[in-house]
């Protein structure tokens, strides 16, 4: 078996390696990334049956003829808004099955459009196995499984903004989901709303506790009422830490600055977004030493948590044996690992002749979610409420 892990090289994509090399040594990883020196290292880090291509996944031909020898592509390649679905194209005409992270819903959207093409190729294609969208969308099936009757689903997200580690396709993507209007599911139809709006405060597992969040614009309410039949509503609200980071983002995003709009600076013409993602990426370097200081006291009350935490929440709401009922899950852990365990565990599947069926698919339609659960909560611990509310 041989997977290529394309964008292997990146902090995501790295711990997506090291997950596969220790769970499946015998499986041969190809990390293929831009970065040749930096997945050389990793290469040399993890051992096992790695080796390493250089890509770019923004060249069509070079995607397909990287992955065309491969069983399988585990891709972390963002921001998926520019590079998702130019990677599942890559993969149906390589005919090679796949597992992506895409967190973001319009990429959702066009990738679900290849559903067709991704049949006829006979391949699978599972987008979004990350932590949100991902084990976010397996809690949500794993209740709603529970369940006569599914009316709401609502996921949440809290995370660090402050990971020392983090790289521009992450801000850009966090950009991204504040930006304009965004789609949700409402009254069994989606919507289109104001990203940040609606803001309420929710219950995350420990460290975090009672976080506020807003909609934001991601998969969740794209895929989860193509799959869970009968649902009404279904939402997704996130948030970043520190309180200052999340109130300047929303404020720059109101004024245009996460705009994919180009401006001319100094004779040179990038995207509004592009300018802020680099000067986001050095405020280490820019801010004052009293902000810093500021900025290292919120993000202590976390604790170790706080510097590279993610957060997840979904509540699913419902009806069993006549009797409304209400499931919550959580869990949390360091955003690299709690978005490429799942990823890792996709493919995995695959090796084991879990995923026989071919397609587009969301986590939801696809994954079984007690094998994936039993799989996760090894490493990731998931918490779980019932609450039934008996009528007068």
């Amino acid at each position: 078996m041989k997977v290529v892990a394309l964008g292997g090289a990146g902090h995501i994509g790295a711990c997506g390696v090291r997950e596969l090399v220790k769970r499946a040594p015998d499986i041969e990883v190809v990390i293929a990334d831009k970065n040749v020196e930096a997945a050389s290292k990793l290469a040399g880090e993890v051992g096992g049956k790695t080796s390493v291509r250089s890509v770019d996944a923004s060249e069509h031909k070079n995607l397909v003829d990287v992955m065309k020898d491969a069983d399988i592509v585990l891709n972390t390649v963002g921001p998926f808004h520019v590079f998702g679905e130019k990677v599942v194209k890559a993969a149906i005409e390589a005919k090679i099955n796949l597992v992506d992270i895409c967190d973001d819903w319009d990429a959702t959207q066009s990738c679900l459009n290849l559903d067709d093409a991704a049949k006829q190729a006979g391949v699978a294609i599972i987008i979004g196995l990350g932590a949100s969208p991902g084990i976010m969308n397996v809690m949500a099936r794993y209740g709603a499984n529970k369940m006569d009757r599914v009316d709401e689903i609502h996921t949440a997200w809290a995370q660090t903004g402050v990971d020392p580690t983090e790289g521009p396709a992450i801000v850009d993507h966090y950009f991204h989901a504040i930006t304009g209007k965004v789609l949700t599911y409402r009254d069994s139809k989606w919507v289109e709303i104001e990203a940040n709006s609606e803001p309420e405060i929710v219950e995350f597992v420990p460290p975090i506790g009672r976080f506020e969040v807003c909609h934001v614009g991601h998969p969740e309410p794209i895929t989860i009422p193509r799959y869970i039949k009968g649902v009404k509503t279904v939402c997704n609200k996130g948030g970043i830490w520190p309180d200052m980071f999340a109130e300047t983002a929303r404020y720059l995003a109101r004024a245009g600055f996460t705009s994919l709009k180009e401006v001319t600076i100094g004779g040179i013409s990038m995207s509004a977004r592009s300018i802020l993602t680099s000067l986001v990426l050095k405020i280490p370097e820019l801010a004052a030493p009293e902000e810093l200081e500021a900025i290292i006291s919120e993000v202590g009350q976390y604790g170790d948590f706080g510097l590279t935490g993610l957060a997840l929440r979904t509540e699913v709401k419902g009806e069993r044996q006549g009797k409304p009922i209400r499931y919550v899950y959580g869990c949390g852990a360091a955003a690299d690992l709690i978005t490429m365990l799942p990823a890792a565990l996709g493919v995995l599947m695959f090796t084991r002749g879990q995923i026989k069926r071919t397609g587009v698919f969301a986590p939801e339609s696809i994954v079984d979610p007690k094998i994936f659960l039993q799989e996760l909560t090894r490493d990731i611990p998931v918490w779980e409420t019932e609450e039934t509310v008996m009528s007068s």
